[in-house]
């Protein structure tokens, strides 16, 4: 079973896509912002990432930047979700997603990268 990091500090829509994501046949576990993702994430290597952008302490593209700093962490696929930013051309992302998104979205491409 994979699973699927999930980081975002709106703990509503955090938790509503934890449960969507775990319907689908995924592992979820989660994190309110970079610092404690990238800290879940080096005691539990995640299959795929799934983060908000813009959160304090850390946002998602810092916590990019970290993990591919990472030799454990460096190849670990992910996905990168946005009201207002837009990553940069670089980023080493396999998705972007701008919020609002249909699960169905976010489902395609965890299927593309991972399967359950």
């Amino acid at each position: 079973m994979a699973t699927v990091l999930l980081v975002d500090d709106d703990i509503n829509a955090l938790n509503a896509l934890k449960e969507l994501v775990g319907q689908d046949g995924y592992r979820v576990t989660t994190a309110g912002d970079g610092t404690d993702a990238l800290r879940a994430a080096l005691a539990d290597p995640p299959d795929v990432v799934i983060s908000d952008c813009m959160m304090p302490h850390m946002d998602g593209l810092a916590l990019m930047r970290e993990m591919r700093r990472n030799r454990t962490l460096a190849t670990v696929p992910m996905v990168l979700v946005s009201a207002l930013v837009t990553p940069p051309a670089d980023a080493d992302l396999v998705g972007f997603l701008r919020k609002p998104f249909a699960v169905t979205q976010l489902l395609d491409i965890l299927h593309r990268v991972v399967m359950p």
